[in-house]
């Protein structure tokens, strides 16, 4: 698996923690929110339950409009 790959994946694990973090009232890690990629990648505004149970890292990091997202996250943290 190519590096920006794995980096990819990993936000995706991160927005998802995050968007858990969230939706139980708690503060998020450093780094994006799966609902706000989504919304930016969709377009759509998804629930925190809807999203966390619609996308699983898999399909986030599979997505091209979501891994085109996440990517620029990847490039702002190298930058």
């Amino acid at each position: 698996m190519h590096t920006q790959d794995r980096k990819i994946v990993v936000l995706a694990t991160d927005a998802r923690i995050n968007e858990r973090l969230i939706a139980r009232g708690m503060d998020p890690m450093r780094g994006p929110c799966l609902a706000d990629v989504l919304h930016e990648a969709i377009g759509e505004r998804l629930t925190s339950k809807d999203a966390l149970r619609l996308w699983d890292p898999d399909r986030l990091a599979g997505d091209p409009r979501v891994r085109a997202v996440l990517s620029r996250y990847v490039e702002q943290q190298a930058s």
